[in-house]
């Protein structure tokens, strides 16, 4: 997979999955521009770092200005940002809790692929790789929000397919199931919770965000070309054993 002179955006690298494609990628010759809330936590001479927030279209539209002038194209898109931030049942949540996660982890990807896409347009060529989860086909207590958020990246991921396959692009969604991340670092750190949730994972292991950036890397090659409006799940098979 040949990377070298290629233009990835990348959101959410600060930490977890969205760094760990983000390093991969620079692994593989290509230049990354990293968006995140937080400040980088990524220094190499081919990563470019923006503080922004991917649900604001006013900074979203700087981003595309920048990126048009800089480099005229953009060859790949990952849309990493997501939260989860509550952990209610559905009938206890304000409405400002609801907005806060479907902008972050939806309508932000909605956002940047919109505009992206017309970049990859003009080219005829790009790939736009989308985060859902898991929860997006099994579903646990006191998560609705996060739940309901990463079943629509899944529909909104063949929608767009759709929409862009006549300009040669390709969009799909990795669902990543357990992972070891920052977000989810407070949970598997306790090694109750670690056990059990081996137990029931027929691979026998917590995932690594490598795991999951290996799939999204192929996904952004030339090897991808023929898939389109997909989402593969990354599970060490979890889903299929239920």
């Amino acid at each position: 997979m040949n990377f070298k002179n290629k233009i990835v955006i990348v959101s959410g690298t600060s930490s977890g999955i969205g760094k760990a494609c983000a390093e991969l990628l620079l692994e593989k010759e290509a230049m990354v521009v990293g968006l995140d809330i937080k400040e980088p936590s990524i220094s190499h001479a081919r990563y470019i770092h923006y503080l922004m927030d991917v649900s604001d279209e006013k900074e979203v539209m700087g981003l595309i200005k920048d990126i048009d002038e800089e480099f005229g194209k953009a060859d790949g898109l990952v849309n990493c940002a997501g939260i989860f931030i509550n952990a209610k049942p559905f009938y206890e949540l304000d409405l400002s809790e609801w907005n806060k996660v479907i902008d972050t982890n939806l309508t932000g990807i909605f956002i940047l692929s919109k505009h992206i896409a017309k970049i990859m347009m003009k080219h005829n060529k790009g790939k736009i790789v989308n985060i859902s989860c898991i929860r997006s086909k099994i579903f646990r207590p006191k998560m609705a929000e996060y739940a309901a958020s990463k079943a629509a990246v899944v529909a909104l991921t063949s929608a767009m397919a759709l929409d862009l396959a006549p300009y040669n692009i390709q969009v799909n969604s990795v669902a990543p199931g357990f992972t070891y991340t920052a977000m989810t670092a407070k949970s598997f750190d306790d090694p109750k919770i670690r056990e059990f949730s081996e137990s029931i994972i027929p691979a026998g292991r917590i995932a690594k965000a490598e795991d999951i950036a290996n799939v999204v890397i192929f996904l952004l090659s030339e090897m991808s070309d023929y898939i389109n409006g997909e989402t593969i799940f990354v599970d060490g098979a979890y889903r299929i054993s239920k």
